[in-house]
């Protein structure tokens, strides 16, 4: 109702500067357009927003979560491997930036974190925690929802042998969004020759996506 009588007075303001009078059919079914037209920006805005407010969430007390993700290097046939541990504050226990010298894919890159990361925790001495990344493919195939890609079969069924030394181990999900952290540590692997462990201290390349990604709970 609003927005046909908001038409009828911008139709009357036109006529008045030499515009044509339209029908009371053409005002309604032009009300009608705008109307469609408004839901569905609003509806495409809504959505983006809801991508873009993905967060990292933490985890329960004493317990920690680590986040991986893999980065593919095509021009130097290799790959990265990021990987950080949290605890339930937030705070970074440890992060790890490696390169892999090997023409790998984005999926076989993602696999392979798992397993670097399951070895990192046992190295720094973490084991009860949730093991997070942003492949559904690898996610399925570690929870037993779907069979892993021929691809990296072996890496995943090597990665759940090895899941079996720790106390307790959860897998979960996020959207890329919320494990940016991760996905700069791969990123930062590019420019090293084999692997940089950072103990107890955040690189400083890492201060503002950890200041961006953290929701906790209330």
């Amino acid at each position: 109702m609003v927005t046909i009588a908001w038409s009828i007075w911008a139709n009357r303001n036109e006529v008045r500067h030499g515009g044509t009078k339209k029908t009371a059919e053409a005002l309604v079914k032009w009300s009608a357009q705008y109307l469609a037209e408004y839901r569905s920006a609003n509806i495409s805005t809504e959505s983006v927003r809801r991508s873009q407010d993905v967060r990292w969430s933490p985890p329960p007390t004493a317990s920690y979560k680590i986040n991986v993700d893999g980065a593919v290097f095509k021009t130097q046939k290799s790959a990265g491997v990021g990987v950080i541990i949290r605890d339930e504050q937030g705070l970074v226990v440890a992060a790890l930036s490696q390169k892999i010298n090997a023409p790998l894919g984005a999926l076989e890159a993602k696999a392979k974190a798992v397993e670097i990361a399951l070895q990192f925790a046992m190295d720094v001495g973490v084991y009860d925690f949730i093991l997070e990344g942003d492949s559904l493919l690898v996610y399925n195939a570690l929870c037993g929802h779907s069979s892993p890609p021929s691809s990296v079969a072996s890496v995943i069924s090597g990665a759940l042998v090895f899941y079996g030394l720790f106390r307790q181990v959860e897998f979960s999900h996020i959207r890329r969004q919320g494990n940016t952290p991760a996905h700069l540590l791969a990123k930062h692997a590019l420019g090293i020759v084999d692997y940089i462990a950072w103990m107890e201290e955040t690189p400083c390349f890492l201060m503002q996506a950890l200041t961006n990604d953290v929701t906790f709970s209330i």
